[in-house]
């Protein structure tokens, strides 16, 4: 299997601190389907909302949606992509805007990228061209070269029901407005060790915590492993996240993360991954 390479810290660069929030409900996510708080993405000032939950697919009615919590995500059932799978998918190859249940496993079927913002979001007003995907430099500067960058990000565990059975791993993010919630204590970083466990021994979220973290300015990415063809691996351990950007002729750069370090790395463009669609703040 191809090593993935980091490459952190590409550019330096300062932003002036300032925030812009848009109407919300009480969970912190607009009407129209984004986190509420803006984030920056470059030094120029250029600012995004998040969409509330990472994308997903259902081939049999040719519909895409926003996953309904910022932790939800697919896991196993990506072994499923067809095109005709009457589930949800949520692990794409590179560009596959225009054709999300390609599995091929030739990186010259991946030549030509397609954002998979171009398509109407059936739970986000069903409109078209809304949403746009991340460049390595807008995920480099968010995750690296932003003011304060390191302590407005840290690896979680959220626990889904009172007993810690179900949870999310994941990598939380903060707006550069953040303040912490009364009641709620968020440790930025990483942990010392590597593996699912890993996450909630650094820090647990109850729902009713990430509640609070989400209303002031979190942005979740949880830990959806990727998939090989058919073979999905690494669910609750690795998040990848694609960008839109192309490194080389069989490759592309993503956002990648386990519980002990996070950086921007490139990888096979066949390979499946999950996306998060920003929308630019006008």
């Amino acid at each position: 299997m191809k090593t993935n390479k980091f490459l952190l810290g590409a550019l330096l660069c300062v932003f002036v601190m300032g925030f812009t929030v848009c109407n919300a409900n009480e969970s912190g996510i607009t009407a129209g389907g984004a986190c509420s708080y803006a984030f920056p993405v470059s030094s120029s000032g250029k600012k995004v909302y998040f969409s509330k939950g990472n994308l997903q697919y259902q081939a049999s009615t040719d519909t895409w949606r926003f996953a309904e919590n910022q932790y939800d995500h697919i896991g196993g059932d990506n072994a499923n992509i067809s095109s005709s799978y009457s589930g949800w998918i949520d692990l794409f190859g590179w560009g596959t805007g225009n054709n999300p249940t390609l599995a091929s496993s030739d990186y010259k079927d991946y030549a030509t990228f397609t954002d998979w913002g171009v398509n109407a979001i059936s739970n986000d007003g069903n409109k078209a061209n809304q949403w746009r995907t991340l460049t390595y430099e807008e995920w480099n500067y968010l995750l690296n070269t932003r003011a304060n960058a390191s302590s407005l990000q840290g690896v979680a565990c959220i626990n889904l029901n009172a007993d810690g059975s179900e949870y999310a791993n994941g990598l939380i993010l903060l707006s550069d407005s953040w303040i912490a919630p009364a009641g709620v204590t968020f440790k930025s970083g990483f942990a010392s060790g590597w593996g699912v466990q890993a996450y909630a021994d650094y820090q647990i979220f109850t729902l009713d915590q990430w509640s609070k973290l989400e209303k002031a300015g979190a942005v979740f990415l949880p830990v959806s492993g990727g998939r090989d063809g058919t073979d999905v691996s690494s669910v609750g351990n690795y998040g990848d996240y694609w960008s839109a950007t192309l490194t080389d002729e069989g490759d592309a750069c993503y956002l990648s993360f386990v519980s002990s370090e996070a950086g921007m790395g490139d990888y096979y463009r066949f390979y499946g991954k999950v996306v998060r669609l920003v929308r630019d703040v006008k």
